[in-house]
């Protein structure tokens, strides 16, 4: 009898789990990201989901406890005594085991979780404004002057996040700019969509490069609907650097038709280099056609002159943190008017068939052996 046949083969357990790992993590975040795009699905409780954490943890504590068996083992009895003091085991049982105890207290956690599907389409009436969020992506936007870990565009959208956070029934839409204006997210408000959509942007997306504010403006304005009633307002993200002209003209005249201009000053007044990026990488700093390093810095003095001619409010970004707080003010002074919008109401808990999968399978793991069948076990013997 080999003493191997009463120890647990941890290198063959290791390959089987870490193959069954990237099968469950791959299924698990390609479904997860994929119903964050339906509306219809959410998780009541999708805090619990950082339970599926404890995962992990559960696979390193199995091995623990198998090295420490296996370890016993070999201070337990000599090796032609082992027949009669344990039974052989069973690789694939043992693997086995671990699988129905291991998904059983994932699916508990997604459980937890509550998944819920909408049955419906409701129509509610809530009080709000639109608002088109104008955002510089030019290359200057690429400078680290407000923070060395985080470039101006960044912590723009991250400003950006915070402010979808205390908006409530009012529609907003995103355009995007530099020496061309695209719109990236029509008005809308469904807040998780646009967190989803502004996660894309990036300099790349503007060929034509440059700072043209009043397009930008100009663009923000053709893509409302202009007869529909509702009060709106332009929230323009930039340094200012504007190689255009013409802003404050075309913020007057987004005022003219009752829609405030609001800016937010993203930079320093301090000269700062623009990194220059290649696959993702800073590779060194941004030259002229000449071969000098750019530097950038905020022009304040516009972005004010903007606000100021579109009866909005000029806020300066501060480090990594940008107090949006007098802007919100200013918006919440718009009247309101009433939005119909659709949302989905009487959600199904879903939780019943993620809890009874993971009851079967925890009463799978207490019903399994890891003790190799016999019939298997005589003829490995034999083949030995």
């Amino acid at each position: 009898m080999a003493k191997s046949e009463h120890k647990y083969q941890i290198k063959e357990l290791a390959i089987a789990v870490i193959i069954w790992e990237a099968i469950f993590w791959t299924a698990f975040f390609s479904l997860y990201f994929y119903l964050q795009d339906v509306e219809a699905f959410r998780y009541e409780n999708e805090f619990m989901l950082w339970g599926l954490c404890l995962v992990p943890i559960t696979v390193l504590g199995f091995f623990v406890v198998l090295r420490w068996k296996n370890k016993s083992l070999n201070t337990l009895a000599e090796t032609r005594l082992l027949p009669y003091l344990t039974s052989p085991l069973s690789t694939l049982k043992t693997f086995a085991k671990f699988f129905f105890y291991r998904n059983g207290l994932a699916f508990l956690i997604l459980a937890l979780a509550n998944p819920q599907y909408g049955k419906g389409k409701s129509t509610a009436v809530a009080e709000g404004i639109e608002i088109m969020i104008a955002l510089d992506i030019s290359n200057s936007m690429r400078a680290l002057d407000l923070d060395p870990e985080r470039d101006r565009l960044s912590i723009a959208k991250m400003s950006i996040d915070r402010m979808l956070h205390k908006l409530h029934g009012d529609k907003v839409g995103i355009l995007v700019f530099a020496g061309d204006a695209h719109l990236q997210v029509p008005v809308t408000g469904d807040y998780r969509a646009v967190r989803m959509f502004m996660q894309s942007i990036r300099p790349e997306m503007m060929t034509n490069q440059g700072t043209n504010i009043s397009l930008a403006i100009d663009e923000s304005i053709k893509n409302f609907d202009m007869n529909n009633g509702v009060n709106k307002a332009i929230i323009i993200m930039s340094d200012g650097e504007d190689h255009e002209g013409s802003a404050e003209e075309m913020a007057s005249a987004a005022l003219e038709n009752n829609i405030m201009v609001n800016t937010v000053g993203m930079g320093t007044t301090n000269e700062t280099p623009i990194p220059e990026y290649k696959d993702g990488r800073i590779v060194g700093l941004k030259k002229d056609d000449r071969g000098n390093t750019v530097y950038t810095k905020i022009n304040e003095e516009m972005l004010m002159n903007i606000a100021q001619a579109g009866g909005g409010s000029y806020t300066r970004a501060e480090g990594s943190f940008v107090n949006m707080e007098g802007l919100m003010e200013s918006i919440r002074q718009i009247e309101k008017t009433e939005m119909e919008t659709s949302m989905y109401t009487d959600y199904d808990d879903q939780y019943h068939w993620f809890l009874g999968i993971g009851l079967l399978l925890l009463i799978a793991e207490f019903l399994f052996t890891e003790k190799r069948s016999g019939v298997v076990h005589k003829l490995q013997a034999y083949e030995v």
